[in-house]
């Protein structure tokens, strides 16, 4: 059977509108579902004899740490980016990450932040936000406790409601996914019995 050229042109019209319309429709829905962001982050460490009557913690009882790594993971669980902290202790990133729908009125993101620097034991930092306010902009500070010989080296992190072996875990796998190595062993600093020194900023 043959068709009409009009009937034919016709159809092809129509096929080529579903296309457009479909593949617009795609974009809309991805950049829905993200957000372009940049992430500030200041890590540091409490200087010795602050946090007392005499010396109560202010901006002067900070240190910032430089070349602290940063490993950014977003709500799926995927690396989104890692970098070094400058000689200001601070370091900024501009990442695409999806939309939390927990905050439905919100175009608002939701990422992990891993802090590891040598000398210092780690920090996670859960649910970190990121364009809570609409102006595409997230920053988090973090502080890190250093290695003591007299002290239970591990991990510390913003959660309550996770046991710390669970959290130390994720830690592993996202240090060993980054090619991080650990720290050295430092004599006497093993805290209660010989354990892992914390991971280092270094890659192997």
């Amino acid at each position: 059977m043959k068709w009409p050229i009009r009937f034919i042109t016709t159809k092809l019209v129509l096929v080529l509108m579903l296309l457009a319309f479909t593949h617009n429709y795609a974009e809309a829905t991805m950049a829905s579902d993200s957000a372009e962001v940049n992430l500030h982050v200041k890590v540091s460490t409490l200087l010795d004899g602050y946090g007392t009557q005499e010396n109560p913690i202010s901006e002067k009882s900070f240190e910032p740490i430089p070349n602290a790594r940063l490993i950014v993971i977003d709500r799926r669980g995927s690396i989104t980016a890692t970098g070094l902290t400058d000689s200001k202790g601070e370091w900024s990133i501009r990442l695409h990450t999806p939309i939390d729908p927990r905050f439905p009125s919100k175009k608002m993101g939701v990422v992990t932040v891993i802090t590891v620097a040598d000398g210092f034991n780690e920090f996670i930092n859960f649910d970190v936000p990121v364009n809570e306010h609409g102006n595409g902009e997230g920053k988090v500070s973090v502080t890190l406790r250093r290695i003591r010989m007299d002290a239970r080296n591990e991990p510390s992190f913003d959660s309550a409601a996770f046991h710390r072996f669970t959290v130390f875990e994720m830690l592993d796998d996202y240090a060993k996914e980054v090619g991080l190595v650990r720290q050295k062993q430092l004599k006497g600093a093993e805290g209660f019995g010989e354990v892992d020194m914390p991971w280092s900023a270094k890659l192997e």
